[in-house]
């Protein structure tokens, strides 16, 4: 079925329509904030937030303005298509990327490659919410998505700010919410279900324990992560000193032939659809289908262009032993330059020089070469347009 979705006219977008395709029996959840609905609109995954509750508007309020600020720079955090708060009920829709990692079916269990991956996009937008001065307060296994390749963190609305709530004056983030937040640290959190997508079940036990767990699957990503397993206790760590960590642990991924979706990407088995996933849209099939003619029309433009070039660099060097021949014709023998000046014959015939036709022709046959090259050059261009 399908449902249109009236976008608010306020500073986070223009006014407009948006087409809303909800699967039958397609993923779809409640609680007593929020309701969710998992669909697609303008040709991409989508969420859409319902507040069931006054508090459930405040929440949605405070989750659109940092998306706002968000501005779509960070890959893992996704977009917000629309916001509605001029009517009741309040909505948000956001862009997403699989669905929540509690929701998927089976659990997930991630190799090393799709761990490393999934721990650099996540500490990389908490790292970059940190950036705009605010903690999540809320990662868990309900606000992190997979999609089966990548991850994504959503749950903006219980965020905090790292520094003094007066510089938010005025601003629904200004006002805390009332309602209970996680007092584990973001990167604690995040580290604790990146252990649950390795293994498959939450783990327990002391810090050092989790380390151990997770080194049992990826000895390197557990180095990188044990400062963030000690954070509840030891000193504070930043969720950018763990994006560092991260970084360095692994050489940066070799150089291939595909565009990455970001900087970030590595290589990667192929992507399992989760269960609330459309199948491939044929846009997308056509796009690569007509990649082959594209390709084949540049490499017969490049062919040509090569061509014309290589007949030119051939009459220039043409040009140049012609002239050389005339220089060398030109110049008197050694034995008679050192014998001196010779009285010119004045009944014999000069000798035509090396690749000049009698009579004295050689400059205009240097033009004509000359001319015949920008000919050339131009037909070759022509061709390939």
């Amino acid at each position: 079925m399908e449902e249109t979705f009236t976008l608010q006219k306020s500073s986070f977008g223009q006014s407009g329509r948006v087409t809303v395709t909800f699967a039958r029996g397609g993923l779809e959840h409640e609680d007593a904030l929020l309701s969710h609905r998992y669909g697609r609109a303008d040709d991409r995954d989508a969420l859409l937030k319902t507040a069931l509750s006054p508090a459930g508007a405040k929440l949605l309020r405070r989750e659109a303005e940092v998306y706002d600020r968000i501005g779509g720079r960070q890959a893992s955090a996704g977009r917000m298509i629309g916001f509605q708060a001029a009517q009741r009920p309040v909505c948000l829709m956001v862009t997403r990327r699989g669905v929540p990692v509690s929701r998927c079916e089976p659990v997930p269990r991630l190799d090393d490659v799709q761990l490393g991956r999934a721990a650099r996009d996540l500490f990389g937008a908490l790292a970059f919410l940190a950036d705009l001065g605010f903690a999540h307060r809320a990662v868990s296994a309900d606000t992190v998505f997979w999609d089966g390749r990548r991850v994504e963190l959503h749950g903006f609305g219980h965020v905090e700010p790292l520094g003094p709530p007066e510089a938010l004056a005025g601003s629904a983030l200004g006002t805390p919410t009332g309602l209970p937040v996680s007092d584990v640290p973001d990167v604690q959190a995040a580290a604790l279900l990146l252990l649950r997508l390795a293994t498959g079940s939450p783990g327990g036990g002391t810090p050092a324990a989790l380390v151990a767990e997770l080194a049992e699957v990826d000895a390197v990503l557990a180095q990188a992560l044990e400062p963030a397993f000690h954070a509840a206790g030891g000193p504070g760590v930043s969720p950018g000193e763990i994006k560092d960590r991260l970084w360095r642990s692994r050489p940066k991924p070799p150089p291939s032939g595909h565009v990455p979706e970001d900087r970030h990407e590595t290589a990667a088995p192929p992507r399992q659809p989760s269960p609330a996933q459309a199948p491939p849209r044929p846009a997308q099939q056509e796009t690569r289908a007509e990649a082959g003619p594209r390709s084949a029309v540049r490499d017969r433009r490049l062919a040509a262009e090569e061509d014309g070039r290589a007949e030119f660099r051939e009459l220039r060097r043409r040009q140049r032993t012609f002239r050389q021949g005339r220089r060398i014709a030109a110049e008197p023998p050694r034995e008679q330059a050192q014998a001196g000046p010779v009285a010119p014959s004045w009944t014999a015939r000069p000798p035509a020089t090396d690749g000049a036709p009698p009579g004295g022709h050689g400059p205009l046959l240097f033009l004509l070469l000359g001319v015949l090259a920008v000919a050339l050059i131009v037909s070759a261009v022509l061709l390939v347009r």
